[in-house]
């Protein structure tokens, strides 16, 4: 946010007679006395705009809200990269909501196998875009296909393998999520209650540090699958080991901080339907400006103690908090600005 303001330098008074402009020095008491005034006033206006501020253009923080500037990324098949495995599927870029397929009704058979199971994909370019990694890593088909292990080919350029969706380790399959963010985002931490973690589960106390540090998280939730998908893609028989992939971007307290028990995630979800067809998951609200996608979850929904859910973060350096430093900054600049007004003042 730009505060785009005009002062008067203390100590200076201007006035206007008759068109013409003149100056009357002010003697020193009476300068400092506008100097205290001038900071309390600036002070005081920074203040209010803490409410409400941009954080590196990355970040928008207020007294209960935090949510961070991503871009929605939908599930779908992105690039011109060959798939060379069974129909039904299209080549190349499909739609950003294939996932309906051609008679755009979720959940039905001829629903796109790559847009029905490509979450994972898509919430780790959510991230990779928002970290800037930049071409390719935030092409769901290179995530895909530089992290999803046998049969498919590692980093071949074609796609041996669709609709069967990433595994994050579970049930002693691969960690091919985990293999696909390591190679868009570089290392990542890891929050699960798989004893012998050192990072431990996801907490509350974690969610609040990690959205004032302007650090996503990547949710694979455990039995999360949206009503509608294709109990084709991926199938039923994957899915005890696997988890709906969805980004936590934001934080709402509610303004009740000791009172976890009333906030809300703010979920970008990469599964296309809330969007295209105006629906929201259960006890889930409309988001920030009114939209279907991202949304607004629960925090007791999207429950921290659900033992098979995976919580993975990049470790980018963290968005310093633009907030606390917003008013020292402003005051240190009015001190600085009627220090030196006062000391014209004297030099006359």
């Amino acid at each position: 946010m730009s505060d785009q303001r005009s002062y008067v330098g203390p100590g200076i008074l201007r006035s206007s007679v008759k068109g013409t402009s003149r100056r009357r020095i002010l003697s020193p008491r009476r300068g400092r006395i506008l100097a205290a005034l001038a900071i309390a006033g600036v002070l005081f206006s920074s203040l209010i705009y803490v409410g409400s501020i941009q954080e590196s253009d990355k970040t928008t923080k207020s007294l209960s809200i935090t949510i961070l500037a991503l871009v929605l990324t939908y599930q779908y098949y992105d690039t011109v990269m060959p798939c060379i495995a069974a129909p039904p599927h299209l080549p190349g870029p499909h739609l950003w909501n294939d996932a309906a397929g051609v008679d755009r009704t979720y959940g039905n058979a001829d629903d796109c196998p790559h847009c029905s199971a490509y979450c994972a994909p898509a919430s780790i370019s959510i991230i990779a875009t928002y970290r800037a990694v930049g071409m390719p890593g935030i092409l769901q088909d290179f995530i895909y296909d530089n992290g999803k292990s046998v049969p498919e080919i590692t980093g071949d350029g074609t796609i041996q393998t669709h609709g069967v969706g990433m595994f994050h380790g579970a049930g002693g399959k691969p960690a091919e999520v985990q293999t696909a963010m390591t190679w868009a985002l570089g290392p990542i931490t890891q929050h699960d209650w798989v004893g012998g973690n050192p990072k431990g589960p996801m907490t509350y106390p974690l969610l609040l540090g990690y959205m004032s540090m302007g650090t996503p998280i990547l949710w694979l939730d455990n039995g999360g699958w949206p009503v509608n998908q294709s109990v084709s893609y991926p199938p039923l028989s994957n899915r005890l080991d696997q988890g709906h992939a969805k980004v936590i971007g934001g934080h709402d307290d509610n303004n009740t901080p000791v009172d976890p028990t009333d906030d809300l995630c703010l979920i970008y979800d990469p599964w296309p339907e809330y969007t295209d067809m105006g629906i929201l998951p259960i006890n889930c609200t409309q988001g920030p400006g009114g939209t279907w996608d991202p949304y607004w979850q629960p925090l007791n929904d999207v429950n921290f103690s659900d033992k098979g859910d995976v919580y993975l973060v990049d470790t980018f350096p963290a968005i310093p908090e633009f907030s606390i430093i917003l008013v020292p900054v402003i005051g240190m600049m009015a001190v600085v600005a009627v220090a030196i007004g006062l000391r014209r003042n004297r030099n006359r």
